[in-house]
């Protein structure tokens, strides 16, 4: 019996033995280097093993017959070859592609910069924007520390190389807001309406941008809303000058949020000193909507509503009767409608589907004129996407929307209403991994103008290293004249055409570029005797630079950015080609930001400089040849990390222009010309204070 069972145990390890086949082989790359610490195995087995520092491997199978060799190694491409397992011992030699990851592949970025989790090149998260001393987390003043865009001084917007504030459009989730900025106040630039924490993605495009984007002459900023929250949270802000409240609720596949605010600056207008005399300190009340529905694995819709109101008085020096300052006043109404659905059909086709609607109105007095504004805008859109190779894409869409104004003074009311719809279609194509080609064409037509235009664009970029390219852009871009002068009369298209050249140093933790750039404008509107028409003209032409660094030295990130921007236009109702008020030939940012773990605390400042601005002096007869002083700002913050409570919370310092530096924007004279009145900001130094408490979650969440 034990003989028989010896006899059958050795049969049965033979016949294991002969079914038995031997794998082996090397794995390099397309250049012939060899893959260390690659995956091998058999698909729909256990069967495999890893490569050696040489890229040798070798195993064993029971398998037979056909099967599927699978090979993967981190960077580099998944892939697999067909193998017969009947013919013994095989010996094999692999070639694996590189992948084409986000930084070792080309991208199309030539005039842009762009932020958030899953971008290649991130310059500005939100939490940068809410860090940046003297930004006070807003997206616009943030923005402004990077090369191209200008401080913005008595005039609400985003100045881009040369560009007026009406030629940068803010996009939230590819739809176009038309009033994205707070109530103004005379001679003083205003916040953004728009939390940098609803938003995941952040692409600040200082010219040559996308065929999907129309209407802008000079930028568009193109802001992609967060997904789902991970977890219910509650955020509560209790600030200086008021606070609010964030309710997060998160359900499996959606999630609600609801938020309010209130801000009342009178009571730090009490302590910080003002320039203007307020009879009503400017006080704010609002609230926002948030729903997001996961509809598939690949499909999200949104909707976002928000909704506020602001009031505000004051009185304004009278520089020609002193004795009898102007009042004004301002109550703003303002409401924001967005929703938004994507999804994927297959493995290469996308949907993006929107509707968007925004309403803004502004109702007061200016000395004993009452006066009111009001702004809307309704839009559709929708884009298809096709993919195709590895990266490249091929899409195609319509947009079209309602937009007007209606105001009024005394009594006395006037109007303009206007239908602009437009198709575009734009391709990415790789033809390398080296080299990406971007063409585009998008065409517009205004019911109102009874015009229409059409206007090319065009991107190459060219991977020089395996951190570093080239890139060029060309583009025309359109858009209709400022409602203030189609609610006079129709006229024409402004447009530009856009050429840039840009070198890029970009790793994970240091970027670099420098860009070059040239725009030549044409039909900007002009005006005499209070008749519009299309006979300005301009050009803009400079170069930029930007650093920015997060490993040379521990816990700290820093960035510089210097500007150079010569311009001169004829428009609006300047009397020959000059260099506008806005428009400064040096700019220069430095933003240090460094977190000392042992304090659980991050410091920051922020350096600001700009030369002297253009002001229009009546008795010099050469028109905007004076010059003001030049702009120095230093703002500082500190952040601290602890727990109120037993909840993770963030108390907050941000003093901006902390030296006292005199701060001119420009004068204003009298009508006889022999007094003047210097534009200053409304305080010489701030300051903010707050605390941030979140509850069910150890990070700051907003």
């Amino acid at each position: 019996m034990q003989t028989f069972k010896l006899s059958l145990l050795f049969l049965f390890s033979f016949t294991l033995a002969k079914a038995q086949t031997k794998i082996s082989g090397i794995l390099k790359t397309t250049k012939g280097i060899a893959v260390a610490n690659a995956n091998i195995s058999l698909k729909n087995s256990y069967d495999g093993a890893s490569t050696d520092s040489t890229g040798r491997f070798a195993f064993t199978t029971t398998l037979s017959g056909p099967a599927v060799l699978l090979f993967s190694a981190l960077n580099f491409e998944r892939d697999s070859v067909q193998v017969n397992l009947d013919h013994g011992s095989l010996t094999l030699n692999l070639s694996i592609k590189e992948a084409m990851n986000q930084l070792q592949t080309v991208s199309i970025s030539a005039g842009s910069f762009i932020a958030g989790d899953g971008k290649k090149g991130a310059i500005l998260s939100s939490l940068d924007i809410a860090t940046i001393a003297g930004s006070r987390a807003d997206i616009f003043a943030a923005l402004q520390t990077l090369p191209g865009a200008q401080t913005s001084f008595s005039e609400s917007g985003l100045f881009v190389r040369g560009g007026s504030a009406s030629e940068t459009k803010t996009y939230f989730d590819g739809m176009l807001v038309k009033s994205p900025f707070n109530a103004t106040v005379p001679d003083q630039a205003s916040r953004g309406r728009l939390s940098a924490f609803l938003f995941k993605g952040t692409s600040f495009s200082a010219g040559g941008y996308s065929a999907q984007y129309g209407q802008a002459l000079s930028s568009a900023l193109v802001l992609e809303s967060t997904d789902l929250p991970e977890k219910t949270t509650t955020g509560i802000s209790i600030l200086s000058v008021g606070g609010g409240v964030d309710q997060n609720i998160r359900f499996k596949n959606s999630a609600i949020t609801v938020g309010g605010y209130y801000y009342n600056l009178s009571p730090a207008y009490s302590i910080i000193k003002q320039h203007h005399d307020y009879v009503k300190a400017p006080e704010q009340l609002g609230g926002n909507f948030q729903y997001k529905l996961k509809t598939s694995s690949t499909g999200m819709f949104k909707i976002y509503a928000s909704y506020g109101r602001t009031n505000l008085a004051l009185y304004k020096a009278n520089i020609d009767t002193p004795a009898m300052p102007n009042y004004f006043s301002n109550r703003n109404f303002n409401i924001y409608l967005n929703s938004t659905y994507k999804e994927y059909f297959g493995n290469s086709w996308k949907l993006e589907t929107g509707l968007a609607y925004n309403k803004d109105k502004d109702a007061g007095l200016m000395t004993i004129n009452d006066y009111s504004r009001q702004d809307h805008l309704l839009e559709g859109k929708a884009t298809v996407t096709k993919s195709f190779g590895q990266l490249s894409n091929f899409k195609f869409g319509t947009e079209t929307f309602h937009t007007g104004r209606l105001e009024s003074l005394n009594g006395l009311a006037r109007t303009y209403n206007d239908q602009i719809s437009s198709g575009f279609a734009e391709t990415d194509l790789f033809l390398t991994q080296k080299i990406v080609v971007r063409l585009g064409l998008r065409g517009e037509y205004s019911s109102y103008l009874q015009k229409y235009n059409l206007a090319p664009r065009s991107s190459l970029s060219f991977k020089t290293s395996a951190h570093a390219q080239v890139s060029f852009a060309y583009g025309r871009f359109y858009q209709n004249p400022e409602d203030e002068y189609l609610i006079i009369k129709p006229t024409d298209f402004e447009h530009a055409d856009h050429y840039i050249l840009k070198y890029e140093i970009n790793t994970t933790d240091r970027n670099f570029r420098i860009e070059g750039y040239y725009k030549d404008y044409n039909r900007l509107t002009k005006i005499s005797n209070g008749t519009p028409d299309n006979s300005g003209s301009g050009y803009a032409k400079g170069f930029e630079l930007f650093w920015r660094d997060k490993k040379s030295i521990k816990n700290a990130d820093y960035w510089l950015s210097y500007s150079f921007l010569d311009t001169k236009r004829d428009f609006r109702d300047f009397p020959m080609m000059a260099t506008p008020s806005f428009a400064a030939k040096h700019t220069v940012s430095v933003v240090y930001k460094h977190f000392i773990e042992s304090l659980h605390a991050q410091f920051g400042g922020t350096y600001s400089f700009a030369s002297g601005r253009p002001y229009v002096n009546p008795n010099n007869p050469v028109y905007l040849a004076d010059k003001t002083q030049n702009f120095n700002s230093l703002s500082l913050n500190v952040s601290y990390l602890t727990h109120v409570l037993k909840q993770f919370s963030v108390l907050y310092l941000n003093i901006n222009n902390v030296p006292g530096f005199n701060q001119v924007y420009g004068y204003q004279y009298s009508t006889n010309g022999l007094n003047r009145q210097a534009i200053v900001p409304a305080a010489k130094r701030d300051f903010l204070i707050g605390i941030m408490i979140t509850i069910g979650d150890d990070t700051f969440v907003r």
